[in-house]
């Protein structure tokens, strides 16, 4: 099996070659940066554009080198923030390597998305193309696309159906993005830690019982799924074992919104009160309306209220780790999953192995990447910080 799959490989990478040679001469891209994100508050409002337009252009480098590479980030939504800072990672890291990046938006709906690819693809301007896709379901359509003009393709954080086998179908397709349930699985061993160092702190009852609630991405979305499955894998296995007796109050779909997350915990406040212990979220974005209901209901009022965990890192939740009102997030690096993405990319138009010279490893699908996650707390918040940064030159 292992020699099957490096002669495939070794076969990818003489077609990577050829594609990357056939596409269209390269130019500087201008324009104005785009906005986007995992879930929810826009950072920049994107200029009008038509849909078959770059919602922004990336830097070239300097004066005399070598003709740019350049590659299309086609992004599922232009006003979800972690998106944001992956268009400005790649951005930033692409203007060191040489690599210009024009980003298209995808309002959110796959046909309008699939008709931007179809377009940049047919003009052939573009070396490689990079897809955050809104529809998990919509991977084996890009790919065909790109097989008929001999483009390669990553998909970027938002995963077409792996499971499915949507790598294999085309020789120049990878996958860069996170562990699908390590999210989920550092986010409820964080609140396991905290309760085994300060249990007076949450069980506020006195029953020895964890009460939390759950609020869920999009159920349609596989990181939302897996990273749900993970806190429930390990809730399970500690109520089994008694490290820590807990149950879940309710679970709900947030759709990675701060809006919805804040509808949502209102409706638990009024249901639940002073029983909630702790909201796990599987986003920032969802525990920043999750906060903002629970500070309208009074819950941080003279006291620490339910412990509030989110999952990204996001700059827009650095003042409420501060402050205690969120008691910690999982750093999802966006600009990691960029510097991936760029030296893979790179590679693949060099007709290279798509890792030569970097620490990456390929994951259980063969033909994709995972980026490690960290936790995050007041006490080590500046690592966040010092990653976010680096997707702020722009």
């Amino acid at each position: 099996m292992r020699r099957l799959f490096s002669v495939v490989m070794v076969s990818a990478m003489v077609i990577s070659l050829a594609a990357c040679s056939s596409s269209g001469t390269a130019s500087e891209g201008v324009g104005a940066p785009a906005s986007s994100a995992e879930a929810g508050a826009a950072q920049e409002p994107s200029k009008e554009k038509s849909d078959d337009t770059p919602a922004d252009g990336g830097q070239a480098g300097d004066a005399g080198q070598e003709e740019p590479l350049k590659i299309a980030f086609f992004m599922f939504e232009n006003s979800n923030t972690f998106t944001t800072y992956i268009r400005k990672g790649l951005e930033s890291y692409g203007g060191e390597r040489n690599v210009v990046v024009d980003s298209f938006d995808g309002k959110s709906d796959q046909s309008t998305q699939t008709d931007a690819i179809t377009t940049a693809l047919a003009k052939g301007e573009y070396d490689l193309i990079v897809v955050n896709p809104v529809d998990s379901g919509a991977g084996t359509t890009i790919n065909n696309l790109c097989r008929d003009n001999n483009v390669p393709v990553i998909f970027a954080d938002r995963a077409p159906d792996l499971v499915g086998g949507v790598l294999d179908e085309y020789e120049q397709s990878y996958y860069v993005g996170l562990d699908w349930s390590d999210p989920g699985k550092v986010q409820a061993e964080m609140l396991y830690e905290d309760w085994k160092a300060d249990p007076a702190r949450f069980d506020k009852n006195g029953d020895g019982v964890l009460q939390y609630v759950l609020l869920q991405g999009n159920v349609a979305q596989q990181n939302a799924i897996y990273r749900t499955e993970a806190i429930h894998t390990l809730m399970d296995q500690w109520n089994k074992d008694g490290t820590l007796k807990n149950e879940q109050l309710d679970i709900q779909d947030g759709n990675w919104s701060s809006d919805k997350g804040k509808d949502v915990m209102d409706t638990w406040n009024v249901k639940y009160g002073d029983q909630i212990e702790a909201v796990l979220c599987n986003n920032d974005t969802m525990a920043m309306g999750a906060i903002e209901s629970l500070k309208t209901a009074g819950a941080f009022d003279g006291q620490d209220g339910p412990a509030v965990y989110g999952i990204n890192g996001i700059p827009d939740v650095w003042e409420m780790v501060e402050s205690g009102h969120m008691a910690g997030t999982v750093l999802t690096s966006p600009y990691r999953e960029a510097v991936a993405i760029i030296d893979m990319s790179r590679n693949i138009c060099a007709g290279k192995d798509p890792l030569e010279g970097t620490d990456l490893e390929w994951g259980e699908f063969g033909k994709d990447v995972r980026i490690s996650d960290i936790p995050i707390r007041k006490d080590n918040l500046d690592t966040a910080k010092d990653d976010f940064s680096k997707c702020m030159t722009n």
